[in-house]
């Protein structure tokens, strides 16, 4: 089973879309809303992946770090995604 995981907040239209994209792949995902903790998720992302972590979404899937939404888009229309997904 995969492990998809975002960060989203409440009133990022990026977020709806990346979400609404994994539903309609199929895929379910565990929402981490960020509205009170944004700081420290974008430092603990940062710091886990080595990447600089600034927006939202973040995408992580099977502990693959994703990025954001058009990382997200990208990965489906190259088919790199199902490469990730178990």
């Amino acid at each position: 089973m995969n492990k998809i995981d975002i960060y989203t907040t409440t009133t990022c239209p990026y977020c709806v879309k990346a979400k609404k994209l994994l539903s309609t792949l199929g895929l379910t995902y565990t929402e981490h809303n960020v509205d009170e903790s944004f700081d420290e998720m974008t430092k603990e992302l940062s710091e886990k992946f080595n990447k600089t972590v600034m927006t939202v979404p973040q995408i992580i899937i099977n502990e693959n770090y994703v990025g954001g939404y058009d990382d997200l888009e990208k990965m489906h229309k190259s088919g790199k995604l199902k490469e990730i997904l178990e």
